[in-house]
């Protein structure tokens, strides 16, 4: 049986999926599937919770953890302004 979701549950939610739209990287489902080492799943239902935004609170943690870590690493990427140099 479903349950509904408390508002402020609704809220986080909304917010990693605007964080996952915003930083997940081109390919992503093979980095979800090594997050989920215990219970990989298909690459098209990854897909289509992401896209869907269907409710599976694994999958969306791991598209989560995946952005995050190519959020790190395009910051850490980017060269920094040197005001010395000038």
């Amino acid at each position: 049986m479903n349950t509904l979701m408390k508002p402020s549950h609704q809220d986080k939610t909304g917010k990693k999926l605007d964080f996952i739209e915003q930083w997940l990287p081109p390919r992503y489902t093979t980095s979800v599937n090594i997050i989920l080492k215990k219970e990989p799943k298909d690459p098209a239902y990854i897909r289509k919770v992401r896209k869907k935004k269907l409710s599976d609170e694994k999958v969306i943690d791991a598209l989560y953890k995946v952005s995050l870590i190519n959020k790190f690493q395009t910051e850490n990427n980017q060269p920094r302004f040197n005001s010395q140099k000038l």
